[in-house]
């Protein structure tokens, strides 16, 4: 009896930190903080698989929120299995909110997403940046 209850047990835990990541990948992801020139960050991933509630669409959003004048390059990154990862979107600008839309680019869902901030420019900026469900 006790070898049977620590397995059920320990199909519980595995089930529960399934669970656990599987809602880590489809919830939204932010950041905030400085980034020095040169410094990168990217925030994610959020999972969307096209035709689900709340998954139709990703939305990168962020904005440098010091006083300087800075147009860092914003990208989304995405991938199939959130193994290896393809950049499906840049552009540089002081802030930025960008939607991939399962209605447009059918191609990229069911994908994992990463939501990127790269520091190209020559000052230190403060930032914020979200990747997760879009408004779509």
């Amino acid at each position: 009896m006790t070898h049977t209850r620590k397995r059920i047990a320990m199909l519980l835990i595995s089930l529960v930190s399934l669970l656990a990541m599987a809602i880590s990948a489809s919830a939204q992801s932010s950041a905030s903080g400085t980034l020095t020139p040169g410094s990168i960050i990217c925030v994610g991933p959020f999972q969307a698989d096209g035709t689900s509630y709340h998954q139709t669409s990703v939305e990168l959003s962020g904005q440098v929120t010091n006083n300087v004048i800075a147009n860092p390059k914003w990208s989304i990154w995405r991938s199939p299995d959130d193994t290896t990862y393809t950049k499906i979107f840049a552009t540089h600008a002081f802030g930025i909110t960008q939607d991939i839309l399962y209605s447009q680019d059918p191609q990229y869902f069911p994908g994992y997403f990463l939501g990127c901030l790269n520091n190209d420019t020559s000052v230190t900026i403060d930032f914020v940046i979200s990747i997760g469900p879009g408004q779509y």
